[in-house]
């Protein structure tokens, strides 16, 4: 049995009352908080927040100087690239002073998605990155990841959009979606310009402060007594196999009321659990992080799913299960991914208990009940952008749970000459199915070493800096 870490209940309270201390302020700056008072409440909206400077975790800086980085890859410092992801996972996960429905939104809650900045980009409205308010919450949508997957294994593939549980909401930081709308890289002809005949083309490098996430929620109706069930990762299968969510046949249940007091998780395992079963299997919503859904939200996740279940509506809730992170404070991007775990202390592989303990003190409640995996290289020994190889290296098996587990050899259409018999998704890597980002698509990889200049792989190609995000929202049109 494993201990969850509890999140202690607090109420919030926005005090709107302007204290009169007009002796001390300028007609001129009263005037023009009135009116700034004003404006918020005739445009109400979600300012993206900045990267916070005030976390406080020794050691810890965003962004990091490259050449911090490189030297953890060259003496392979798992320990301080550990460090630094969960000081990324901190600083997003951090409550901002953005309210959305009256839900107090974390950092990462705040960013423009990608599907709102390709829109600007479409528009020609270049500054649309750099100073936009957003109207609402980042839509949910079902996995890009998913649909490529199926489409690599066949072109033919039909998409039932009924069968996911899990959506995404890919959103980009403002460094990342100012250079997104600036360079309007999301239009077609823009992207045209960087082709090499013959030759390998590239977008503009990303600046480095630039975060790209996907937040990963799982979409589950609460029963009649108020508990959601939700599947939990029970541990990567040996021998490796498809092992997506709906494989694991592993749940806990959460309590959308936050009336269990068990810290101690025993997940079930059987088709038919007993009332003692479930609950020992019981958590709190409050374990979790998550969304309060609105009706747009509940309309769309109606869409998706299969209609003889219970429908979706406004206050319902979705639950962070998974988040894939990339920053680009080096070249090929750090790549940290989180998932929740029942047992955050001596969490399953690809994270683990050396990861675990050194999450730092500054994350507390639910989001210390998330583990971390982390691929800032492809192989051990790191190898160059060009020129390396992974003859005798070791793999950097690194991978979400939620969102690689179910894909299978048909997944993976560029061969593995590193190692044959990585043929799922629990032996991938984020850095290597990165780096194979171009504006066609080449496709999906396992682990191995991915040569940026590799002609076979990259000729004719646009390379999009890593970023599957730009290629899957392209303006075909634009």
């Amino acid at each position: 049995m494993k201990t969850l870490h509890k999140t202690k209940a607090m109420a919030i309270g926005i005090a709107l009352t302007a204290l009169g201390i007009t002796s001390l302020v300028s007609c001129k700056k009263e005037k023009a908080e009135e009116a700034n008072a004003k404006l918020a409440a005739i445009v109400p909206g979600i300012k993206p927040q900045e990267f916070p400077s005030n976390l406080n975790i020794p050691g810890f800086n965003f962004p990091e100087d490259s050449t911090a980085i490189y030297g953890w890859l060259n003496k392979a410092d798992t320990a301080s690239i550990a460090r630094h992801a969960w000081g990324l996972w901190a600083g997003i996960t951090q409550k901002s002073n953005q309210v959305y429905n009256g839900d107090s939104l974390m950092v990462f809650e705040t960013w423009m998605g990608v599907k709102e900045l390709a829109k600007m980009a479409a528009d020609g409205n270049k500054q649309g990155g750099c100073d936009q308010i957003k109207k609402q919450r980042t839509p949910l949508n079902v996995p890009k990841q998913f649909v490529h997957g199926m489409l690599f294994a066949n072109k033919k593939a039909v998409i039932d959009s009924t069968k996911f549980k899990v959506f995404e909401t890919v959103a980009y930081n403002p460094a990342a979606a100012c250079f997104a709308t600036e360079n309007l890289i999301f239009n077609q002809s823009v992207l045209n310009q960087y082709q090499v005949k013959d030759g390998i083309g590239k977008i503009p490098d990303f600046p480095a402060a630039a975060i790209t996430t996907k937040p990963t929620y799982y979409a589950g109706k609460p029963d009649n007594n108020g508990f959601i069930k939700v599947p939990v990762w029970p541990g990567t299968p040996n021998p490796a196999k498809v092992y997506g969510y709906n494989d694991w046949q592993t749940f806990v249940y959460a309590d959308i009321n936050n009336k269990q007091s068990n810290t101690n998780i025993t997940p079930v395992t059987t088709a038919n659990p007993t009332p003692a079963q479930i609950k020992a299997a019981s958590c709190n919503l409050s374990d979790f992080l998550y969304m309060k859904i609105d009706q747009k939200t509940a309309a769309y996740l109606n869409e998706h799913q299969n209609k003889k279940e219970d429908q979706f509506k406004a206050g319902d809730y979705v639950l962070l299960m998974a988040m894939h992170v990339g920053t680009k404070e080096i070249s090929n991007w750090t790549w940290q991914t989180y998932f929740w775990s029942y047992n955050p202390e001596t969490p399953f592989a690809p994270s683990s208990t050396f990861l675990a303990k050194l999450r730092p003190k500054q994350i507390k409640g639910a989001a210390a009940n998330y583990a971390v995996s982390t691929s800032y290289t492809m192989v051990w020994p790191n190898q160059p952008i060009t020129g390396g190889t992974d003859k005798g290296a070791k793999p950097m098996i690194s991978f979400n749970p939620y969102l690689e587990g179910s894909f299978g050899p048909g997944t993976f259409n560029i061969p593995n000459n590193y190692n044959k018999t990585y043929q799922y998704g629990v032996q991938t890597n984020c850095m290597t199915c990165h780096a194979l980002a171009t504006q066609i698509g080449v496709g999906y990889a396992t682990d191995q070493y991915i040569d940026m200049k590799d002609m076979k792989l990259f000729k004719n190609q646009v390379q999009l800096d890593f970023a599957w995000s730009i290629q899957s929202n392209i303006n075909k049109t634009k």
